[in-house]
C-alpha cells in the first residue's frame, strides 16, 4: 500500500514537472523570441525559471504532496531547495548555451530532464515533510 501511495505521488510529481517544463519553455521562448529579444538569454532563462517555480510550488503543495502540505515551514524549505535547483539549473544552462554553444532550446530540455531527480527527492524528504532530517527547527 505504501509503495502504491509513493508511486501515485511520483506520477503526480512528474505531471506537475512536465507542465512546469512546458510553462517555463513557453515563457522562455516568448521572452527570447518576442518580448525581450535583446535581453541576455541567461536572464530570460532566469525569469522563466522563477515564474515556473511559483507555479510548481503551488501545484505540488496543493496536489502532489497534499497529505504533507501542513508541514510547517514548507515555504522556506521549498525556497532553499528551489534556490539550490535554480543555481544548478542556471549553471548547466550557462555551460550548455554559453560555453558549449549548444542550441538554447536543446539546453533547456536537457537541464529540465536532470533537475527533477534532485527536486523530487528533496521535496519528498525535506520540503513537505513535517520533520525533515536536515535543518529541522522545533520552534
Amino acid at each position: 500500500m505504501h509503495l502504491r501511495k509513493e508511486a501515485k505521488k511520483l506520477v503526480r510529481f512528474l505531471f506537475v514537472g512536465t507542465s512546469t517544463f512546458l510553462l517555463q519553455t513557453f515563457v522562455y521562448y516568448f521572452l527570447t523570441r518576442w518580448l525581450l529579444i535583446d535581453l541576455p538569454r541567461l536572464a530570460s532563462y532566469s525569469l522563466a525559471l522563477f515564474y515556473a517555480l511559483a507555479y510548481n510550488y503551488s501545484l505540488n503543495r496543493a496536489w502532489t504532496f497534499k497529505d504533507q502540505a501542513s508541514a510547517k515551514g514548507s515555504v522556506r524549505r521549498y525556497a532553499l531547495v528551489a534556490a539550490a535547483a535554480t543555481l544548478f539549473s542556471m549553471t548547466l544552462f550557462w555551460i550548455g548555451e554559453d560555453l558549449l554553444h549548444i542550441y538554447d532550446l536543446i539546453v533547456v530540455v536537457g537541464v529540465n530532464v536532470l533537475i527533477p531527480f534532485f527536486t523530487f527527492i528533496s521535496h519528498r524528504v525535506y520540503t513537505f515533510n513535517n520533520k525533515p532530517r536536515i535543518g529541522y527547527n522545533s520552534r
